[in-house]
């Protein structure tokens, strides 16, 4: 007898299973798409005890008839692909047909449907199916699954905490959401209402409900394209940031996805603005011909592949580029008002009785039906309107006067607008890092001989790689000399790298070669010269003259950009007369 034998259809299932599904929100991810998928408009989300317990997605889309509703749960059954060429031609979020069969493999799974002129129920356990019957409902599909993994231990035990799973389901729902500003989205913990949307096709309003009112207002509008690609959506002043890069959500044809170069684009933009390891809030739709995007690269259809990613990341940089220009982008001092507005309750609070959190959440029962009507609060319109007051002419014309300084620190300024704050040390360094910016834009190559060598060592392995890569640094003039098995001298270095820490500086480029296999030369001198720039800047607790201060403002307001010291950190603080008078209680609020 072979050693070769055909798995049983269950068995293939779970094996199936284990690529698809990988915890509760894998499901909701997969149900969801299928309503969306069938043209819904309105996506009813329940979920208890974060999923481990039961979840349950009623949609009003399509539905299906008896026939469609048996054979779903046989694998690779889709009515989104034909044959092999439509699959260079995707347009649904769903196609290979996986989802619901190796769901009910590993689950108790219901399924009822109402196409208009039939409905059906059919229940599944574990794998098995269990009964076909008939169901009253409205026309559309809800799918309940409970019990998920208990016919699977090793998956089961693997499960986080009820708020890590219900965070995961939380957190797509709202890229489901920001990808689908057209379709009312309702989502329902152990019987309260978390979150919801209305459908309305206003994405600045889903961003408002997620991030809140205060970040919503402080969202820059784009949208731009070329021949291949279409951009539009919202990326944040710079005053407004997060410490990770989970805030940038990029979709590609109402698709969330997952990609690093474009994520990693968008921070390239933003790398003059902000602090390290201070990223953006962006929401960018990306609209490509299917056939120049590839989204059957993983099972969990969060990643996908451009065929001209090169285009794409130039005309990303160049639209957000300009998109950020032609803003005033001065910060502006946070009040409570804005605190109290932006406030939304972290996944930790959820252990709080959440009708304590949201105050206009109230306590219903489950919803058994698709029209049955929700407890839900209505979030808050809202409206967005450019207002020249708070966008006024580019910062080289602006004039500010120096009326006085305090703490040897800080600059006192002001001009028919308001009044002005700046970081005298900040503001310099912007000011030193644009001349040696503009100096070393052509940098000098010529090399000058060091009196001691550096030495730098690393094992066999990687010596490999920078051995292949060389070439690379030769480029920006660093010239690597072999000293044995393990080792490299440098004996000159070029003379654009006077006054920064040589050792560390080639250091961080032979990582960054043994890392990425490339060496980003322009952002390496604009950290060296950002270096440069602030050893060269004048130092807080200076007291200076009245001209030297004015002297600083000036040069400030010639630079490109003003907003910002050479490490993200504000050089200008703004506040209208508007905002002096109500701190005052002059105006009535």
């Amino acid at each position: 007898m072979g050693h070769i034998r055909q798995l049983s259809e269950n068995l293939a299932n779970k094996i199936a299973a284990g690529e698809v599904v990988e915890r509760p929100a894998s499901v909701i991810k997969e149900l969801t798409e299928n309503s969306i998928d069938a043209k819904a408009k309105s996506i009813t989300i329940l979920v208890e005890q974060g999923g481990t317990s039961k979840m349950c997605v009623i949609d009003d889309g399509i539905g299906m008839n008896r026939a469609d509703a048996l054979l779903c749960f046989s694998r690779h059954a889709t009515s989104k692909i034909v044959d092999e060429n439509d699959l260079f031609n995707i347009t649904t979020l769903g196609f290979r047909g996986e989802a619901i069969p190796s769901i009910a493999s590993i689950s108790v799974f219901t399924l009822e449907t109402n196409n208009g002129e039939e409905n059906t129920k059919v229940e599944y356990e574990f794998g098995k199916r269990k009964n076909v019957g008939s169901v009253a409902m409205n026309r559309g599909t809800k799918i309940t699954v409970e019990r998920i993994f208990q016919n699977v231990p090793a998956r089961l035990k693997y499960m986080k905490s009820i708020n890590a799973e219900f965070a995961a389901i939380y957190s797509y729902v709202e890229r489901l959401a920001l990808a689908h500003p057209e379709i009312s989205f309702t989502l329902i913990h152990d019987h309260k209402t978390i979150f919801k949307t209305n459908g309305r096709n206003n994405l600045l309003e889903v961003i408002s409900e997620i991030y809140g009112i205060p970040v919503a207002k402080n969202m820059i509008h784009v949208d731009f394209g070329n021949e291949e690609f279409h951009v539009a959506g919202y990326i944040s002043k710079i005053d407004t940031s997060r410490s990770s890069k989970n805030h940038i959500v990029t979709l590609v044809n109402h698709r969330y996805v997952k990609n690093m170069k474009t994520i990693n684009t968008i921070n390239e933009v933003y790398r003059r603005y902000l602090a390290d390891k201070r990223y953006p809030i962006a929401v960018l739709e990306i609209d490509v011909d299917p056939y120049l995007v590839d989204v059957n690269v993983h099972p969990a259809k969060l990643e996908v592949r451009f065929s001209k990613e090169t285009e794409l990341k130039e005309l990303l940089l160049k639209g957000l580029e300009e998109a950020l220009s032609k803003k005033n982008l001065t910060y502006k001092p946070s009040t409570r008002e804005t605190e109290k507005a932006s406030f939304k309750p972290s996944l930790a609070q959820m252990t709080i009785p959440l009708d304590e959190v949201f105050e206009e959440v109230k306590e219903e029962p489950v919803i058994e039906t698709v029209h049955e009507e929700m407890p839900v609060y209505e979030p808050e319109k809202v409206e967005i309107k450019e207002s020249p007051k708070e966008e006024p002419l580019k910062p080289i014309k602006e004039k500010i006067k120096v009326i006085g300084q305090t703490r040897g620190t800080y600059i006192l300024g002001e001009n028919e607008r308001g009044f002005y704050i700046i970081d005298q040390h900040a503001a310099q360094e912007r000011i030193n890092y644009e001349y040696f910016l503009n100096k070393f834009s052509h940098p000098d190559l010529s090399i000058q001989p060091m009196i001691v060598p550096l030495t730098f060592e690393y094992p066999e392995s990687e010596c490999l790689v920078i051995d292949e890569h060389k070439g690379l640094l030769e480029e920006v003039g660093i010239h690597l000399e072999s000293f044995g098995r393990h080792s490299y001298i440098v004996r000159g270095l070029p003379l654009w790298m006077k006054n920064i820490d040589e050792k560390i500086f080639i250091d961080e480029m032979i990582q960054e070669v043994l890392n990425n296999q490339s060496v980003d030369i322009v952002a390496m001198q604009e950290h060296a010269i950002a270096t440069l720039a602030c050893k060269a800047s004048v130092k807080g607790n200076t007291y200076l003259t009245t001209q030297d201060m004015q002297t600083i403002i000036d040069n400030l307001m010639r630079c490109d950009n003003p907003y910002v010291c050479p490490h993200g950190r504000p050089t200008i603080i703004f506040y209208s007369d508007y905002e002096l008078e109500k701190l005052f209680k002059r105006v009535v609020v």
